[in-house]
């Protein structure tokens, strides 16, 4: 395999990123071979530790991906025997549990990077980035020691690299700006470093971090280790923000204690991960929290009413003929629809309220910190009446309904699974009864208890209901 790959650089003469990573879940890894291989990299698997530190040893790696849980040797012994190679890749530690323990241990090890592994599959998307992060910030250790070494024979030429760097590099002392380099000056919004040379470097630093920045410093003044990367907010010359990693080290400049800080902008890689949050949390289509989300809320109140006794309500909604209408008007204006309904459920809802969209035409909502029963079936009514009003998509305008199903906390449940299970069992009993209904879930199953009719037919005044036919659905 190893000689495939040599055999392929040199047929194309292009260098191939060559990348090692070891997993004993074959499906994982081959995935993430797969996702990997289509942007150009070349990747080895290996089914265990043993077989991926002898692969390591006989193969020439540019990252080495490794799996935190693995029988046999785990993670942390792989990267513990990593550490005896001659000039082993870095490594990239992929594990499914966010802790920050876990963190903190494997990058003690020598880890280069982690990252956690997430069920919607994001960190296939995330890992791209943080491998060519972890190439060029091995690829600056390696320039800045070249640097260093070509220094003692010309400082010219340090200067040089130092000034061609994409990142920004500045010197300081006593607090002060001494030297930046043009993408140093760029970064922070300065067409020249002479804008910026003699200014404190606390007024570039966001205010928030100052007091992170300053303790890093003092560290480095006084143990003279070597400060890991670290993501900060710097200010730019005209007060704007910008998203930065650094890193600093301690040197003497004329007998002076000074420091030289590395930092780059990296807005684009937090605009990435934001929208990969989003993705992770929200309904694409109508923008609220999707089912993901509702259920982290919900857990969240559960433990809250538990421990302050504070009560809440759960609305389970389901749109009353959706169905007709959307195989009737196509699903273009069904999704229109949908965006609608969201907008009219926020509009119910306080601040504190959650509103959320499962799938399909169902929707839920969590009342939280209610009086009583009335407060919830208030609330229903209001949702009721504003799903009731027409809806205008475009030409074309339609009526449906909702069917609510309510159930309380504490008494119909103090778990999850019981307050979702209530309330689906109390919509369906709202859709026994019509349209435009709700229900609050009762143990006597006696259709009529604790339930509203809406209906905006005209023969409500004598106390009757119409059920609308079909045809009204759109006009």
């Amino acid at each position: 395999m190893i000689q495939e790959t040599v055999q392929e650089e040199v047929a194309s003469g292009v260098p191939i990123t060559r990348i090692i990573y070891i997993e004993d879940d074959l499906v994982e890894a081959q995935l993430l071979r797969q996702h990997l291989e289509r942007l150009s990299y070349r990747v080895d698997l290996a089914g265990s530790g043993a077989e991926g530190l002898s692969l390591m040893a006989s193969g020439n790696y540019a990252v080495a991906l490794v799996d935190y849980l693995m029988p046999g040797l785990d993670g942390i012994e792989v990267m513990r025997h990593m550490a005896l190679l001659d000039n082993p890749p870095p490594a990239i530690m992929l594990t499914g549990n966010g802790n920050e323990k876990i963190a903190v241990e494997v990058m003690k090890l020598g880890a280069a990077d982690y990252l956690v592994k997430d069920l919607q599959l994001g960190y296939l998307e995330l890992l791209p980035m943080v491998i060519e992060q972890v190439l060029l910030r091995r690829h600056l250790v390696e320039q800045r020691q070249e640097m260093l070494d070509e220094a003692r024979e010309s400082e010219e030429r340090y200067r040089r690299l130092v000034e061609l760097s994409p990142d920004g590099i500045s010197v300081h002392c006593d607090g002060r700006f001494e030297f930046l380099n043009p993408a140093g000056a760029e970064i922070l919004g300065a067409t020249s470093y002479d804008d910026l040379v003699g200014r404190p470097v606390l007024d570039f630093v966001h205010p928030h971090y100052h007091q992170v920045f300053g303790e890093r410093l003092r560290l480095l003044e006084e143990q003279n280790v070597e400060l890991p990367w670290m993501e900060e907010k710097f200010l730019r010359l005209d007060g704007g923000e910008v998203d930065v990693e650094v890193t600093a080290l301690a040197f003497s400049l004329e007998g002076r204690p000074a420091f030289q800080t590395i930092f780059r902008d990296i807005t684009e890689r937090k605009a990435a991960e934001l929208r990969l949050e989003r993705m992770a949390n929200y309904d694409l289509l109508t923008g609220l929290p999707n089912r993901s989300f509702f259920s982290d809320r919900l857990s969240q109140l559960i433990l809250h009413g538990k421990r302050d006794g504070t009560r809440f309500a759960l609305l389970f909604i389901d749109l009353d003929r959706f169905k007709e209408t959307n195989d009737l008007l196509g699903h273009y204006f069904g999704d229109l629809l949908l965006k609608e309904v969201a907008e009219r459920l926020r509009s119910c809802l306080r601040e504190s309220d959650t509103v959320a969209r499962l799938g399909g035409d169902e929707f839920v909502v969590i009342l939280s910190r209610i009086q009583g029963r009335s407060d919830a079936a208030l609330m229903a009514e209001r949702i009721s009446l504003a799903i009731a009003q027409p809806f205008r998509l475009q030409d074309r305008e339609c009526s449906i309904g909702a069917s609510i199903g309510i159930s309380l906390f504490p008494e119909d449940g103090e778990t999850k699974e019981q307050q979702m299970v209530k309330a689906d069992t109390a919509m369906y009993r709202s859709k026994k009864l019509g349209r435009n209904t709700y229900q609050f879930f009762s143990q006597d199953n006696q259709a009529g208890q604790g339930s509203q009719r809406l209906t905006r037919s005209a023969s409500s005044e004598t106390g009757t209901t119409d059920v609308e036919d079909e045809a009204s659905l759109v006009s």
